[in-house]
């Protein structure tokens, strides 16, 4: 790439996500939680797979590209079932395909948690206590106004 390199862009990408986090992703990308982007080049090593993870890629190819696998990957976007067949394997690295299965959207999930509700406006179950009638006495004054 003449400006930045891929590994470079990638961590300019998931940056701009982050700082906006509104923004509206395709059809296509939505169902991942972020554009998905893959390494393509000859010079990948399995042994960096955690870099470019970190780095926040979802995937890689290698050159010379097999096309056929290209379309696999490609698919793995918008299928799960095709995404976890094509999930990295130790010893397959000139395979390509996606690192991890997709991530659940943790403000989809409806799994109860077992945690009791928190309800607004209840009323406290505790009284306060009394306050002095002395006006210089400062334990008349609430807790949190006390600051030091």
């Amino acid at each position: 790439m003449p400006i930045v390199d891929g590994m470079t862009s990638t961590k300019m990408i998931r940056s701009f996500e982050k700082t906006h986090p509104g923004i509206q992703l395709s059809k296509r990308a939505s169902p991942n939680g972020q554009i998905p982007i893959f390494a393509v080049s000859a010079s990948l090593v399995e042994r960096e797979k955690q870099t470019y993870m970190d780095t926040g890629l979802d995937g890689w190819i290698l050159k010379p590209i097999d096309f056929k696998r290209v379309d696999i990957l490609l698919n793995g976007i918008v299928d799960e079932e095709i995404r976890n067949g094509a999930l990295y394997e130790p010893g397959q690295w000139e395979r390509g395909g996606w690192f991890e299965s997709r991530k659940k959207d943790p403000f989809t999930d409806t799994t109860p948690s077992g945690q009791a509700p928190i309800l607004a406006n209840q009323p406290s179950t505790t009284s306060p206590e009394p306050l002095s009638t002395d006006p210089m006495d400062p334990t008349d004054l609430p807790a949190k106004s006390m600051t030091l």
